[in-house]
């Protein structure tokens, strides 16, 4: 019994790295879990689980991300020009080569929503 509800518990962090969380989906509490801590092999099984389930995270939240920026929206794209790649929004036709129309005209929105926020914020 308890080798299966530590294997259901290490799978649940693997999918989303929360402890609360994952001791709810399994029906323990959390001081069993931190009593397991107290065991090394434990204890190395679940850092594993934690670091798989922030990478799994971490992916999810890449490919929502650039599914955003394909998608043309514009506080995405740029959170990405302003905060990824360094860019000062002058400097942006300077940074990037905008050979096609579709890039020139996403540039344009961009910088015609930029100029909207200004004047909001005024």
């Amino acid at each position: 019994m308890k080798k299966n509800k530590i294997k259901q518990f290490l799978k649940s962090l693997e999918n989303v790295p929360i402890i609360q969380k994952a001791c709810k989906e399994c029906g323990i509490s959390r001081n069993t879990i931190y009593r397991w801590r107290e065991n090394e092999e434990f204890k190395q099984m679940m850092d594993e689980a934690i670091i798989i389930g922030n990478k799994n995270i971490d992916d999810l939240t890449c490919i929502k991300y650039f599914s955003l920026i394909n998608k043309e929206y514009w506080p995405a794209i740029k959170y990405r020009l302003m905060h990824s790649l360094g860019v000062k929004e002058k400097s942006l036709l300077e940074m990037l080569d905008l050979e096609t129309k579709k890039q020139r005209d996403i540039l344009n929105k961009w910088r015609e929503n930029m100029k909207g926020k200004k004047k909001e914020k005024d």
